[in-house]
């Protein structure tokens, strides 16, 4: 394990860990796993009261405004608790950074539908949306970023710098990895691939927030996969349907659920894994290089 004193001072990683606060990291994991918990419940609970049979795409926005009181109960947190801005969690930086977590979650994407189309899993087809219903799904990337974001500000930012400050590198990059498979354990249609997947999105995540020292990629990664994965190609997101996509998709009778997801989407997929070992491979190595080159 890379305890803290031996992070080279100067660096990226360093720049991000040196921002943590002083919370036990035991009750950090607690709080970035609460912190979405709770803060999903303040908007679940009134639209399950409101709306008991919400459509798909309903539920789907209502989920993703959940994330609001996320971000609301971390800066309390951090402002009055911890005595912190909220931007000392890794949103100092470069923003440009979010283009380098959109394009590889462009790549995967690009990735899954190449190979699960040449393989016959899958055929895609144009769904024929009219203006109104694309500027629909547009506007949705919005509401994709507010959810990724907040997931990146708890679980990579507040939870894995805490705990990196305190245990160590490794140990904040595997609990957040960790936590954050937790927090998707029981979504619908999880299977064991599902669920490694998650571990090693999260792995990818934290290695991309050493990286570059904030959290802006992971969040350019997180809202632009969620995004293109649900509304613009169709898979369900986690196990999560948002109703209308740009493109449709019809599994081929005799279909491996392991290759294309099923219903839990392309992270349920044993292609994305694939992609996602040679990812988090190449982001070990920038992140390493990045500590020597200082």
């Amino acid at each position: 394990m890379t305890p803290p004193d031996t992070i080279p001072p100067g660096t990226p990683t360093d720049r991000f860990v040196s921002g943590a606060g002083p919370t036990h990291p035991v009750l950090a994991i607690i709080l970035g796993a609460s912190f979405i918990a709770v803060g999903q419940m303040v908007v679940a609970l009134p639209v399950q009261l409101i709306a008991p049979h919400p459509s798909a795409t309903a539920s789907g926005i209502a989920l993703l405004c959940s994330f609001i009181p996320v971000w609301i109960l971390l800066w309390a947190w951090l402002r009055f608790a911890e005595h912190r801005p909220l931007a000392s969690i890794g949103l100092r930086g470069r923003r440009a950074d979010l283009l380098i977590g959109t394009g590889i979650a462009f790549l995967i994407l690009l990735v899954d539908v190449v190979v699960m189309a040449a393989t016959g899993q899958v055929r895609f087809h144009w769904s024929g949306m009219g203006p109104a219903a694309l500027a629909g799904v547009l506007a949705l990337l919005a509401l994709f970023a507010i959810q990724g974001s907040a997931e990146e500000a708890a679980v990579r930012g507040y939870l894995m710098q805490t705990v990196a400050a305190r245990w160590g590198v490794w140990a904040g990059l595997v609990a957040q990895a960790v936590v954050f498979a937790v927090l998707h354990g029981s979504n619908p249609g999880v299977t064991p691939v599902a669920l490694g997947n998650v571990a090693a999105f999260g792995l990818m995540l934290g290695l991309l927030v050493l990286w570059r020292g904030n959290l802006w990629a992971a969040m350019g990664f997180h809202a632009v996969w969620n995004w293109a994965q649900g509304p613009v190609l169709g898979f369900d997101v986690s196990g999560l349907g948002f109703g209308g996509s740009v493109i449709t998709q019809t599994p081929i009778a005799g279909s491996s659920v392991n290759l294309t997801g099923g219903p839990f989407g392309a992270e349920g997929s044993l292609v994305t894994l694939a992609v996602l070992v040679l990812i988090i491979g190449a982001l070990g190595w920038a992140w390493r290089r990045s500590l020597r080159d200082h």
